[in-house]
């Protein structure tokens, strides 16, 4: 300040107001052109604050600039206009690219975790079209709403939530990040099973418990914590395509240890989640992060390669036009259950013809062959843990069905009755007793158990019968 005591006190007070705005400059919210290398990229970006663009054509390249106060995640959400399909890179200082999300899905969701403190670039460019874009991107910042720390106990600072969404947090406000291990829960509803939720607590590592539901409360919130061994549990609410796609919502998600459906209508989250920021991120946890995803009721209902987005009979008259019956395809990408379908509620609910409606329409609808179909079911207070190997673990006090079948239906047809007899032994139904311990098991990658008994379900006409 030496330099400006020989100003006088009006130019000084002018120069103090600039440096000022130098240091405390707005965040960037919209592209400014030219900005299509590293070295003219629009600079300002806020962790957490939407920037719109616009590329303008196949040769149009926008970058943006971050600087990364510390290490830890960058969360990256580009969402862009329908009919057109946009792209971007995350580059290093130097190098070529460490992230990227270049697939047909809107929005375009990815995140890296930096080593370090550093300047990042996003570059976004056309794949095909041309159009808006909005870009929301997360990081370790002077802001204070990164993507959480890595290597240590420590996560950050959460980035902050939608009102609506938030339904609170129990537990350490202080996010950590953890070592986890992949896993899925099938829960078959009712009275929750607290064998089966301490089992995603050990794979999250300790972590940060994510529970997603459509409707409800946060009734979870308190019954988890109390669990023991989680750093924290929050719920959120979802109940748009827009929800399901803000950039702290997907953020949040992507960070946990562990995520949770809970029960209510899983029609609401094949239309809120399936390709939008929530499902994509629920596939990341699945697939790439390795974390435990599980659900209760309509959160079990949708964890199957091929699931019933809900409305089906809960009687036999599912029986007698199978074809029709609707079956989704791919919202989660689960190796661990691959041409499978699943039933919550089952005995409660006498829903043997619904099951076995399902697997014939998988088979009609989707051509998946009667030697690859599956399905599992879970009574209710029930619950089915599958480890990364395949090996599930069946907790609670009801039973697990475990079904494939045995031959081909002899009549499956649009407008017809099934009738699927295979001698009486159409599908081969292993059911599993559950225990407080999960001393009874199956592997769903053999497809063979131990503690369990074999039954048969057949149908003729549309009538089942089971043995």
């Amino acid at each position: 300040m030496k330099l400006l005591s020989n100003l006088p006190r009006k130019a000084v007070a002018l120069c103090l107001f600039f440096l000022c705005q130098s240091s405390f400059a707005a965040c960037l919210t919209a592209e400014v052109e030219p900005n299509n290398s590293d070295t003219s990229a629009n600079t300002g970006l806020c962790s957490g604050t939407s920037v719109t663009g616009s590329i303008s054509s196949s040769t149009d390249y926008d970058w943006y600039k971050l600087d990364v106060t510390a290490g830890g995640v960058i969360n990256i959400n580009l969402s862009h206009a329908s009919g057109i399909d946009l792209d971007w890179y995350l580059y290093p200082a130097t190098g070529t690219y460490v992230a990227s999300a270049s697939t047909k899905n809107n929005p375009e969701v990815g995140s890296y975790t930096a080593p370090s403190a550093g300047t990042y670039y996003v570059r976004v460019k056309n794949y095909s079209g041309t159009g808006s874009y909005t870009l929301n991107v997360t990081f370790p910042s002077a802001g204070g709403t990164g993507g959480g720390t890595g290597g240590g106990t420590g996560g950050g600072t959460a980035c902050a939530l939608p009102s609506a969404v938030n339904l609170g947090l129990t537990g350490n406000v202080t996010p950590k990040i953890t070592a986890t291990t992949g896993g899925t829960v099938l829960m078959g509803g009712g009275t929750d099973v607290d064998e089966a939720i301490k089992w995603m607590i050990n794979k999250s590592g300790g972590g940060d418990f994510v529970v997603i539901r459509s409707t409800g409360t946060n009734a979870y919130n308190d019954y988890i914590y109390g669990l023991g061994g989680v750093n924290s549990v929050r719920t959120l609410l979802i109940t748009s395509t827009s929800q399901a796609n803000d950039a702290c919502v997907v953020q949040t998600i992507r960070n946990a240890g562990a995520v949770f459906l809970a029960g209510g209508n899983q029609a609401d989250y094949i239309n809120y989640f399936n390709g939008q920021g929530v499902g994509n991120a629920l596939n990341y946890l699945i697939t790439t992060k390795k974390a435990p995803v599980g659900g209760t009721s309509a959160g079990m209902a949708i964890m199957g390669q091929y699931y019933h987005p809900g409305g089906a009979a809960e009687n036999s008259s599912v029986l007698s036009n199978p074809t029709g019956v609707q079956i989704g395809n791919n919202f989660l990408t689960n190796s661990l259950l691959p041409n499978l379908v699943t039933e919550p509620h089952f005995a409660q609910r006498a829903r043997q013809p619904r099951l076995t409606s399902f697997l014939a329409s998988t088979i009609y609808n989707y051509g998946v062959t009667w030697q690859t179909v599956h399905g599992i079911s879970a009574d209710e207070a029930t619950a089915v843990a599958i480890d990364s190997t395949g090996i599930a673990k069946v907790f609670g006090t009801g039973n697990a069905n475990f079904v494939k079948a045995t031959g081909a239906p002899e009549t499956l047809r649009a407008g017809s009755s099934l009738t699927w007899n295979v001698g009486g032994r159409a599908l081969n139904v292993y059911q599993v007793a559950g225990t407080s311990t999960g001393t009874n098991t199956f592997n769903v990658s053999t497809w063979l158990g131990t503690g369990g008994t074999t039954h048969y379900w057949y149908v003729n006409s549309g009538s089942i019968t089971i043995n």
